[in-house]
């Protein structure tokens, strides 16, 4: 799953001022505060993907977990990779073993704009490429549908974040196309102490097509989840991204597709 980052860059920028804590009711609020300001200091994540690839008829065939540490908040808004770590199985209930480290990816450090759907920006990328690829482009995707549209979003009404639709390339590897992403404030809740806005994002029905490591897919895409941002710092505290992804595969040394069914499952936990 990807997004058009092309958006992404303002929405992205840190601001210097930090705003004071506020309280907020309901009552009070028909729509999100536009003037809510993220705070200048580093944010760290834990970012879990697991991969859980079957046949169409749900019969299992393996699964991956993609684990690393995400840090936002550096000097001049770049953010970083560390500890990214793949492991696979092919039993379907057993544990994750700690995972083969990923060297390219340590301190791995970019501005999260535009430029980061450009295949130049991944020359270091080796194995696994096309899976930690994903971690950068699931989270300026994250980011994007946290910050982006903050102020324009109202109780429990759907809003279309056009800006967010289209058809993208993905680094010369192929292409993903978002049909019609929206968003929903669904309420407040409370996630690590603060006070956090909830919003909901999907978009379903959407073409895919990808030539990456000797692979080539294509099929569709839908994808939704939840982000829970501060109220009073604009923060993001937690975030899950859930992926159903039908697609006709081909690997190499092979000239018969395969049709499978890839599920995606995302957590984005704050760890400071």
């Amino acid at each position: 799953m990807k997004t058009k980052t092309i958006y992404l860059l303002v929405a992205m920028t840190i601001s210097s001022f930090a705003s004071a804590q506020n309280s907020f009711s309901l009552e009070e609020m028909k729509t999100l505060p536009k003037d809510l300001q993220l705070k200048n200091e580093i944010q760290k994540y834990e970012v879990i993907t697991d991969h859980f690839t079957s046949d169409i008829f749900c019969h299992f065939i393996n699964k991956m977990r993609v684990k690393g540490e995400y840090t936002r908040g550096l000097d001049g808004g770049e953010v970083k990779w560390n500890n990214v770590s793949v492991a696979m199985s092919m039993a379907e209930n057993a544990e994750f073993s700690q995972g083969t480290p990923i060297s390219y990816m340590e301190d791995f450090t970019y501005f999260p704009g535009e430029d980061m759907i450009k295949a130049d920006k991944f020359v270091t990328f080796k194995e696994y490429s096309a899976f930690t690829k994903n971690l950068v482009w699931d989270m300026l995707a994250i980011e994007g549908f946290a910050w982006s549209n903050f102020g324009s979003l109202k109780l429990n009404e759907d809003y279309a974040a056009k800006d967010f639709n289209g058809k993208i390339d993905l680094a010369g590897e192929g292409f993903f196309e978002n049909k019609d992403v929206r968003l929903t404030w669904t309420g407040i809740s409370e996630r690590n102490g603060e006070t956090c806005a909830v919003i909901n994002y999907r978009t379903f029905r959407n073409p895919l097509e990808v030539t990456a490591e000797g692979m080539n897919m294509k099929g569709r895409s839908h994808y939704w989840g939840t982000i829970w941002v501060s109220l009073e710092d604009k923060e993001i505290e937690h975030a899950v991204l859930y992926e159903d992804v039908i697609m006709e595969m081909i690997l190499p040394e092979q000239t018969q597709k395969q049709a499978l069914n890839i599920t995606r499952e995302i957590t984005m936990k704050k760890l400071l």
